[in-house]
Formats: structure tokens, C-alpha cells, sequence
């Protein structure tokens, strides 16, 4: 029986900032030059130490890009905690940090639920980001600030032992929100938000594989370098089907029932 304490946390920012490679750091030690592009929802789980204890974190890596609402929020649901990773050469992931990512994280996350601030990158020579200008204007939406590189590793350990401490006393349900899928969009009115629909749900609870996901989406004709530009309806419901013969072919009829009900959903709404 796994008795472990268990948190889940997140990791907030926008596309390449270094989410993806902090959690490999820390999860494996290791770091690449390829920028790993996150497609919906990645899970990963370290044990940290906490007053002689160890706490498992369950760690929610999403993708950053603008649109998705509905894979943010189902990753954001019940969380405990979380790391807001802004990138130092780039001045405005962190003005997006503070207006567009804190506001939807703590609708969603239990209340007081803990923010640390990453500033990474700190091993680039082009910085737009003082430490000066980080902490004069930032320190009062997050419990700390670090300074961060994925590349040497710097403070990324001491960051996620600190989340781990932080979020000790907060209560949290690591059950399946399965069942609130076809609630996240009251109205599937548009192809992206269907797209966002499919993509949350293959991801966190319809058990595919992340390269299957992603080999889905190539075939489908939907870059997932450009999701922030318009993606057509053909596209999108052709994703939809690959994925209902994916789950089919897997013996995961319940899967594809649900995949099939979105696409039902998004045919009456729009």
C-alpha cells in the first residue's frame, strides 16, 4: 500500500520558459538543448524531504500556450501548490505570469495554496530581468523568489524541497475529476476550445501515451508549434477521430465513448 504523503503541484508560464527541462532536472538530472514542447498535461513524481518525512510530489507539467483553458484548469483543480517559471531574457513571461497565469491558477487551486517564483535561465547572457527589478516589483504575488537554470542546475533542487515544505499543512484530493470533462466548456462553440477539450482529456485521464498524442496531432495535420494560431474544423475532428480509432484499437471503449461525446457536444454547440 503506498502511504506516502502525497501534494499536487503545477508548474505555470508560458512556452519555453524552461518548465518542462526545471521538472527533468530535478526529476532525473538531466538537461537537453532541444526545447521540449508540452502537448496537454505531463505527470511526473519525485519525493522530496520534509521534517523527516518524505512527501511524494505529483507534479502537473501543461503545455503554455494561450486557448487551452480547459487543460489548465482540470491540472490547476485541488492543487496545493506551485512554481511560476518566468523566463530572464524575456521580460514579459513575467508581467504574463502575474496578469493571465495567477489569477486562473488560484480560481482553481486550494486556497493559499503557495507560489514560488522561478526567474530561469540565469546562465544566459542576454537578460531583460534584474534581480533588482524582479524583486521590487514581483515579491508580492509569490512566498519567494529563485533564481533558476535548468542548464547547471542551480537552485532547482532547493526550489522544489522549498514547494514541498510550503505545502506540508495543505489538504488535497488526488482523485479523478474524470467526470467534470464535459463540463469544462459550459459551450464547445469553436474549434480550439474542442481541440483544448480533446487534448486535456487524452492527456490527463484517457491514459495515451504523450508521443502517441503527439504523432496524433502531426497526422491531423495540426502543428503544435503554431497552436496559437487559428486551427481549422477539419482538422480538429479529424484529431477527434484519430483518437476514438486509437482507444478503439486498444480495447478503451470508454475512452473513445467520451471522445465521441465531445465531438457530439461540439456538433450541437456550434
Amino acid at each position: 500500500m503506498d502511504d506516502d504523503i502525497k501534494r499536487k503541484v503545477n508548474l505555470l508560464g508560458e512556452p519555453g520558459v524552461g518548465k518542462t527541462s526545471l521538472i527533468l532536472r530535478f526529476v532525473n538530472d538531466v538537461f537537453g538543448e532541444e526545447y521540449l514542447k508540452t502537448i496537454g498535461t505531463n505527470v511526473y513524481t519525485k519525493k522530496v524531504p520534509v521534517l523527516g518525512e518524505d512527501m511524494k510530489l505529483v507534479i502537473y507539467d501543461i503545455m503554455g500556450d494561450s486557448g487551452f483553458d480547459s487543460v489548465r484548469e482540470m491540472a490547476f483543480e485541488k492543487s496545493t501548490g506551485a512554481i511560476a517559471v518566468a523566463d530572464i531574457s524575456r521580460e514579459e513571461t513575467l508581467s504574463k505570469l502575474i496578469d493571465e497565469w495567477l489569477p486562473k491558477y488560484r480560481k482553481s487551486a486550494v486556497d493559499d495554496a503557495p507560489i514560488i517564483l522561478a526567474v530561469n535561465k540565469v546562465d544566459l547572457e542576454d537578460q531583460e530581468l534584474t534581480r533588482e527589478d524582479v524583486v521590487d516589483n514581483a515579491s508580492q504575488y509569490f512566498e519567494n523568489i529563485l533564481f533558476t537554470s535548468a542548464r547547471t542546475g542551480e537552485n532547482v533542487e532547493k526550489m522544489f524541497n522549498e514547494l514541498g515544505f510550503e505545502t506540508m499543512y495543505l489538504q488535497c484530493s488526488l482523485e479523478s475529476q474524470e467526470e467534470n470533462i464535459l463540463a469544462m466548456h459550459k459551450v464547445i462553440d469553436e474549434p480550439k476550445k474542442l481541440l483544448s477539450d480533446l487534448i486535456a482529456y487524452g492527456s490527463q485521464f484517457g491514459e495515451i501515451p504523450f508521443l502517441t498524442l503527439d504523432k496524433l496531432l502531426y497526422q491531423s495535420g495540426i502543428d503544435k508549434f503554431s497552436l496559437e494560431e487559428d486551427i481549422s474544423e477539419e482538422d480538429v475532428l479529424d484529431f477527434g477521430d484519430k483518437l476514438i480509432e486509437w482507444y478503439e484499437e486498444n480495447d478503451s471503449s470508454k475512452f473513445a465513448f467520451t471522445v465521441e461525446k465531445l465531438i457530439e457536444k461540439y456538433q450541437r454547440d456550434s
